[in-house]
């Protein structure tokens, strides 16, 4: 029997499916595979810290993949466009492991939140400096903005808030990635723009998610500027 076949022989709204297995394994093996490249190999961060600090880093740069695939799918990614089934099933399954995988980035992050990780983000007096405030604070916020369309994915929730608040409840993934964006740049913006110190001359992790996360916003923002002009 193969994989399509049986893919379409389990329950309809099953998330873990070959194809969102292999969506899961793409993506987060890449991810951890460029973050053992750019921090162990190229880097100088010792082995001892991959469990959490380079993990940590894999899953969020994943998250931000699969909450940004969530909305591209069907629009830039077009693979699954054939069968509208199983596209709905790859954006639900994306936007919800996006969210799962923002909430342990999110718990390993506060783990590791010390000035011994993070000395940049601190002030001598060992409270956060302005740049260690603004990525927590926008942090937060992206979570919690990311929770709302979680939520709502519940199979109960459409016929319980309705159909267009429910759509509005979707739509909160963009604010949620408006704030990954400030988070990131509060994050990395000085790493960025010194390629010179990039190790092996590969970008930061926080670049490659900020370029990510920017890419459904400004389809977004296109697609409201061709809305107002057809108004127009």
């Amino acid at each position: 029997m193969t994989n399509e076949s049986t893919q379409h022989e389990l329950p309809r709204h099953r998330l873990w499916q070959p194809v969102t297995a292999k969506w899961f394994a793409t993506v987060f093996g890449i991810s951890l595979t460029y973050a053992i490249i750019r921090y162990h190999l190229a880097g100088d961060v010792p082995w001892i810290h991959f469990p959490l600090f380079i993990v940590n880093k894999a899953t969020a740069l994943a998250a931000t993949i699969f909450v940004a695939s969530s909305y591209l799918i069907g629009k830039l990614i077009r693979w699954h466009n054939h069968d509208p089934r199983t596209k709905l099933v790859v954006i639900k399954f994306c936007g919800l492991m996006g969210f799962s995988l923002a909430m342990i980035h999110a718990f390993a992050s506060f783990t590791l939140l010390t000035p011994a990780y993070f000395a940049k983000y601190f002030a001598a007096d060992g409270r956060f400096n302005v740049q260690g405030e603004i990525a927590v604070f926008a942090g937060i916020i992206a979570l919690w903005a990311l929770a709302l369309p979680a939520i709502t994915t519940l199979p109960m929730m459409a016929q319980a808030i309705g159909g267009i608040r429910w759509k509005r409840s979707q739509r909160m993934g963009y604010v949620s990635l408006i704030f990954v964006l400030l988070h990131l740049i509060a994050l990395g913006l000085l790493g960025w723009i010194a390629p010179s110190q990039w190790q092996w001359w590969l970008p930061p992790i926080s670049l490659w998610a900020a370029a990510i996360a920017a890419v459904p916003l400004i389809l977004k923002l296109a697609s409201l500027s061709r809305d107002r002009k057809d108004v127009s």
